[in-house]
């Protein structure tokens, strides 16, 4: 079994910070312990040639997954859309378009869809995963079911799965076969924390979810009442205390 390599989803600095403020932000996960980072599809749209002069500078950092909504691709130019940013994932070596929705009525449509962008990522070697709230499990594991009918991979959010009332071994267990990525995090009441400081039972969890052997784990904290970095800084020496 290998250790993943661990990432940090980099809205912890703030999105706005983000979008200005990239290479110095990107710069602290670095220094935070971790060998990469997520963030907006839209950074890379908006900003391809600073994004890749710096990944040219620090070959050992990866944007390794971009993160954007299943319904921005609900129009006739989706095609287009996707040609226009996958081959800048490719230049970049993100491996992960990751997607999320929130709720909906009807769920059939947005199956068919993330269907869709799931073959065509795949014409360019890009991982689409359906990322997951709490909001999707108002009926159960009905959604679920369905997209992994339709063949559409997972990021599973372990903390949204269990705010959203179910069992996180007992998710990862069902849908084994279908979780691409993951977002690790942490979390008590409505407060996200640094991993270890919430109460999830992260011992019980991460030790199935190691079994998966995936590539890449994402720490993620939406917000947090203390510096970002000093955050991050706790939940990556959490991991590095297990061995990864």
């Amino acid at each position: 079994m290998t250790a993943p390599k661990i990432a940090i989803q980099a809205r912890i600095w703030g999105l706005k910070n983000l979008v200005a403020e990239y290479p110095a932000i990107f710069d602290k996960v670095s220094e935070t312990g971790y060998a990469g980072a997520e963030s907006r599809a839209s950074l890379l749209i908006d900003d391809e040639a600073g994004v890749l002069d710096y990944l040219k500078n620090h070959p050992n950092f990866s944007l390794i997954g971009l993160h954007t909504n299943l319904k921005d691709f609900d129009n006739e130019d989706r095609v287009a859309q996707l040609d226009n940013l996958l081959p800048r994932m490719n230049r970049a070596g993100s491996k992960y378009l990751i997607a999320s929705m929130g709720r909906v009525e009807q769920f059939d449509k947005w199956f068919e869809l993330a269907a869709k962008v799931t073959e065509q990522c795949a014409k360019y070697g890009v991982q689409f995963c359906y990322h997951n709230h709490a909001g999707e499990f108002e009926r159960g594991y009905e959604f679920f079911d369905g997209l992994a009918s339709h063949g559409i991979a997972l990021a599973a959010d372990l903390a949204w799965v269990s705010k959203g009332g179910k069992d996180v071994v007992e998710f990862i267990d069902r849908y084994e076969p279908h979780i691409k990525y993951v977002h690790v995090k942490d979390f008590n009441g409505d407060q996200w924390k640094e991993l270890g400081e919430g109460g999830m039972d992260l011992p019980r969890i991460l030790t199935r979810l190691e079994k998966l052997n995936l590539p890449w784990w994402t720490v993620e904290q939406d917000n947090t009442d203390q510096d970002p970095s000093v955050s991050a800084t706790i939940s990556r020496k959490y991991l590095r205390n297990r061995g990864q």
